[in-house]
């Protein structure tokens, strides 16, 4: 099976790509593919775990949290986060590795696909 790889560089609440990667992911991973992703620069928003937004049935943390048990991979900028005031990721779900921009170089050498949103 394949290694498919994203880069999430947008908020949750600017636009929806985090929705239409963890889509495509899904469907990825009912296919039996890998997945991993590396959010970066304002991606690193999209697994907060104290999201709450009022109309909102599903937040993004909740989709990530639901990749992360289908057995996805999720890693964060460590720059990115703190320089957002994000603690090292203690902000974050359960599951989310932090870590420097050169795993993501590693994880780019390992990747059949890679989708940037």
């Amino acid at each position: 099976m394949a290694k498919i790889g994203f880069i999430i560089t947008t908020s949750p609440w600017q636009f929806q790509n985090w929705e239409t990667a963890a889509n495509i992911a899904d469907a990825a991973l009912d296919k039996g593919h890998e997945v991993s992703f590396f959010l970066y620069l304002d991606g690193v928003y999209n697994p907060i775990k104290l999201q709450a937004l009022r109309g909102y049935e599903v937040m993004p943390k909740d989709r990530f949290s639901r990749l992360l048990l289908r057995g996805a991979k999720i890693f964060a900028c460590v720059i990115c986060i703190n320089a957002r005031g994000l603690a090292d990721g203690r902000d974050y779900i359960d599951g989310v590795k932090v870590g420097p921009l050169n795993l993501f170089a590693d994880m780019i050498g390992d990747m059949d696909r890679l989708i940037q949103l």
